[in-house]
């Protein structure tokens, strides 16, 4: 700073034109200094033994003496002042400049997975479903009822998936892909009878991912979204990677009527269990009920008493034996 000022003021000297200059600005501070004298020896009082008009005007030359020869001391701290101000506002400006610059590099970076569907909705918190969920087919039933809201979305690797299944050599697993693909019409149809409620989007943008189950984990966190699955696999990656699923089995786990222990209920034996003289019914709901003893009313429909309820990975378990 001293040396840029050092420099301008040797600039100014340089040359009559320059020299010339400078003295009539410390001239015109000069008139200043005195003018203003001049004004304010008015106010002063008058003094006993003093020339009133000899000492203003001692004052006067006194302060245009002194306006001419602080010019340069003047100049040189407005100067300062000036590049010192200016230095500063552009240091401020740059930096809020890169400041900007590195907020939109970081949020493109966290963000750079989230290219927005094909039809341009908004993302925000999006449902992703998987290939399970969609051939499950309760997907449907649950959109039906309202309970599901917001952007859905059904990646184009899913898709992919599904088209595999329906292509399979199997007559079961191609049955199951076709389905799956009705699901996704049927879905189709309810987000447009939804309004804004529900709107279901196919993603067709490449995400990184060694299989279908890495993908989805990746595109979830990037999305900041949520998986639906039936896949119990795919729930134990996705809670590895603190990615939130709602895993439809759960759901229904957590809907099925509870059988209490000393519940008497009628239930058609359909086959025999893991025992020869257990036979085994369900439920509306799926529950599996083993009936102790019950091996040889198979085909018959029976009443029976609850024993003992079990809670699996799969769901709940019911024990019961053949009432008396």
């Amino acid at each position: 700073m001293t040396a840029r000022i050092f420099l301008f003021d040797n600039f100014l000297v340089k040359g009559n034109y320059f020299v010339s200059i400078k003295l009539i600005l410390r001239l015109v501070l000069a008139v200043v200094f005195a003018t203003l004298a001049i004004i304010y020896s008015e106010l002063l009082p008058p003094i006993e033994g003093a020339n009133a008009f000899l000492l203003r005007a001692a004052i006067t030359i006194l302060l245009g003496v002194i306006g001419f020869a602080i010019f340069p001391e003047l100049a040189t701290r407005v100067t300062t002042a000036t590049i010192h101000l200016f230095n500063l506002t552009i240091t401020r400006i740059s930096t809020e400049i890169l400041n900007q610059i590195l907020r939109v590099s970081r949020q493109t970076h966290v963000s750079q997975p989230s290219v927005l569907p094909t039809r341009g909705s908004n993302i925000s918190n999006p449902l992703i479903i998987d290939t399970s969920a969609i051939i499950d087919g309760r997907v449907l039933d649950i959109a039906k009822t309202g309970f599901i809201n917001g952007l859905v979305l059904v990646p184009n690797f899913v898709l992919l998936e599904l088209q595999q299944v329906a292509d399979s050599k199997s007559s079961e697993k191609r049955a199951r892909g076709r389905r799956g693909f009705e699901i996704m019409e049927e879905l189709k149809r309810v987000s447009d009878s939804s309004g804004a409620k529900m709107k279901v989007e196919v993603w067709d943008k490449e995400i990184k991912g060694k299989d279908v189950d890495e993908k989805l984990v990746n595109l979830t966190k990037a999305l900041n979204g949520k998986i639906l699955t039936t896949d119990f696999n795919l729930n134990r990656l996705a809670g590895a990677h603190s990615v939130l699923v709602l895993n439809i089995n759960d759901l229904a786990n957590a809907l099925k009527t509870i059988a209490i222990p000393g519940e008497r209920l009628k239930i058609k034996i359909l086959h025999l269990g893991k025992d020869a003289h257990q036979g085994v019914g369900y439920l509306a709901d799926g529950t599996m009920i083993v009936v102790q003893d019950g091996a040889g009313a198979v085909g018959k429909t029976i009443e029976i008493e609850v024993t003992k309820i079990l809670q699996i990975p799969a769901g709940r378990m019911i024990f019961a034996q053949k009432s008396s």
